[in-house]
């Protein structure tokens, strides 16, 4: 660690508090062993984060946009080397399923996403689930989006990147819950929502439906219900059989 950029960056953005200076310098410490592969970050980005995440966790008044403008990333790119650095040294407040969801909207999702995690647990071998937490950022929020994905739920995009984990590591993961996932709504028979998109296009297939003669209906329908999407309508499947 270059001490004589530390300090410097450090009296740009005001930070003074001894407490927080040695509270940055370990992380930045930690950021050298632990944060390994953050390819846009640079010495000095890496030291404003670093600075950052120290002012937050005690509370120190910290210009934010300033702190932007010095690490020379834009915005969006400088949050997101945020989060991952604080993923990666394990900062990151560990939000239940609720909270999380609520934060995203995507509250119908917690029931899924519980049952999902429950039943990964139970799949991995008892030496893998004894140190396994699964209430870290990376199980919850995977969890939380597999269930979206199953539940044809569209929940915001900045959800599958709040896990502060590399997209490799959490697309691998979250594609493993939607395996789980899928088998609890199809047992729920949640395979498909309630939502704007899916009225109107079933509103469509009912038009289509009531344009042609019966026999033509009851052929077309049938076809049309072997498709998983259409497994919450049974009460239509049985009034054309």
């Amino acid at each position: 660690m270059d001490k004589e950029l530390f300090r410097k960056l450090a009296s740009r953005v005001g930070i003074t508090a001894v407490k927080v200076l040695s509270q940055a310098e370990e992380y930045m410490r930690l950021s050298q062993v632990k944060c390994v592969g953050l390819g846009s970050v640079t010495a000095t980005s890496k030291t404003i984060i670093c600075l950052e995440l120290a002012a937050t966790s005690m509370k120190f008044p910290l210009d934010k946009e300033y702190a932007i403008k010095l690490s020379g990333l834009s915005p969006k790119v400088y949050s997101s080397n945020l989060k991952a650095v604080e993923c990666m040294l394990g900062l990151q407040s560990n939000l239940g399923l609720r909270d999380l969801a609520v934060q995203y909207g995507c509250l119908e999702a917690v029931k899924v996403a519980s049952q999902i995690l429950q039943r990964y647990e139970t799949s991995l071998p008892a030496a893998q689930r004894q140190d396994l937490d699964l209430s870290k950022p990376l199980f919850t929020t995977a969890a939380l989006y597999a269930a979206c994905k199953c539940m044809k739920i569209r929940a915001d995009r900045k959800l599958a990147s709040s896990s502060g984990a590399k997209k490799g590591i959490f697309d691998r993961l979250w594609t493993q819950f939607q395996k789980f996932g899928q088998e609890i709504c199809r047992g729920l028979g949640l395979t498909f929502m309630f939502h704007k998109d899916v009225v109107i296009e079933v509103a469509q297939h009912l038009i289509f439906f009531f344009s042609f003669s019966f026999s033509i209906k009851r052929y077309y329908f049938k076809e049309i219900c072997h498709k998983e999407t259409f497994h919450w309508l049974p009460w239509l499947q049985t009034y054309y059989n």
